[in-house]
Order: C-alpha cells, then sequence, then structure tokens
C-alpha cells in the first residue's frame, strides 16, 4: 500500500509543477477550481445548448427536457456519492493538511476531505452526458472536465489519485444513467 502512496505523491508532485506557479497560472487554474465558478460553466454550457436547440425548434422539446433532467441527475448524484458519502468514508487529508507533503501553492482549499475529488467528478459527470447529447463539441467538454480536474491538483487541494478516481466515478454514473434511460425510454 506504501507503493501505491508514494507513487501518488510522486506524481501529485510532477503534476502540479507541470506548469510555472506565477500569477497568470494561479489565476487560470483558480478560475477553473472555485466551487462557484465550475457550476456556474456547466450551468452557462447546458442553457446555451437548449437555447440553439430552441432557435432551430421553437419551444422546449422532450429532448430538451430530457437533456436537462438526465445532466441534472448525473451532476447531483455524482457530487453526492462523491463530495458527501465517499469523502467521509475515506477520510483522506487533502495535501495542503497532510504534513508529510508540501505544496507550493497557497491557494485556500476546502478543509474538509480529499478523496475523491467531487470537482472531477462532476465535471467527467457534466462532460460525459454533454458529449452524448452534442457529439460535435465532446471535445471541448472534456477539455472543460480535463482543465478542472487539473486545476485541483495544480492548487494543492487534490492528490493526484483522487482526481483519477472522481474522473471514473463522473464518467460512470453518466454512463449508467444514460445506459438506463436507453434501455427503460429508448434513445
Amino acid at each position: 500500500m506504501s507503493y501505491v502512496v508514494n507513487l501518488d505523491f510522486l506524481l501529485t508532485n510532477l503534476l502540479s509543477t507541470l506548469f510555472p506557479n506565477n500569477s497568470f497560472f494561479n489565476y487560470f487554474f483558480s478560475f477553473f477550481s472555485l466551487k462557484g465558478v465550475f457550476v456556474i460553466i456547466w450551468a452557462l454550457i447546458v442553457l446555451l445548448l437548449v437555447f440553439f436547440e430552441e432557435k432551430k425548434n421553437p419551444g422546449i422539446s422532450r429532448k430538451d427536457l430530457k437533456f436537462v433532467f438526465l445532466f441534472s441527475m448525473s451532476f447531483l448524484l455524482t457530487f453526492f456519492l462523491a463530495d458527501i458519502l465517499l469523502k467521509n468514508i475515506f477520510m483522506r487529508p487533502r495535501p495542503i493538511l497532510d504534513t508529510k507533503y508540501f505544496i507550493l501553492n497557497t491557494f485556500s482549499c476546502p478543509r474538509d476531505f480529499s478523496f475523491p475529488s467531487a470537482h472531477a467528478a462532476t465535471a467527467f459527470a457534466a462532460a460525459t452526458i454533454l458529449a452524448y447529447f452534442d457529439k460535435k463539441r465532446r471535445w471541448f467538454y472534456y477539455i472543460i472536465a480535463v482543465l478542472i480536474s487539473y486545476s485541483r491538483i495544480y492548487l494543492g487541494c487534490h492528490y493526484f489519485l483522487d482526481v483519477v478516481a472522481g474522473t471514473i466515478l463522473g464518467f460512470v454514473i453518466s454512463k449508467i444513467i444514460l445506459l438506463t434511460n436507453k434501455k427503460y425510454y429508448g434513445a
């Protein structure tokens, strides 16, 4: 087990120094990392998609309602599992609170537990649902999810494995919701 923890520390240190620690990158990654801002980013994307779909086909369609419902269900379920349930089961300290670990950044991270990253989980849950409904721009949604997830490592709020676990959790929850929807309600 100590091998996995040491590898996690090593990868976290490596990734947190991938970009120079300067004011530009601190502001850039802080933008993607602040809890309220990342929720607003996804909400704006959802509203823009519904708005542009409505311009093509006036009126809110069943597809729009299904999209908003599945997006909300995936996002909220993922948030609940990652932030409320799993963090309180694993109770892993954040890198900035762990005395065995040193991070250069002084970004203000939450004081709750670290594993899994709820930011990464909800980002990939959102990206997976958006990519399913808007295949043309799926790369864009996953880039936003990667930036949100990486920002947590860069700012010293999460370890590498916290982010990987969150990414997998968000992706799997969304895929299960999409498959369940397809099985019971068709495409």
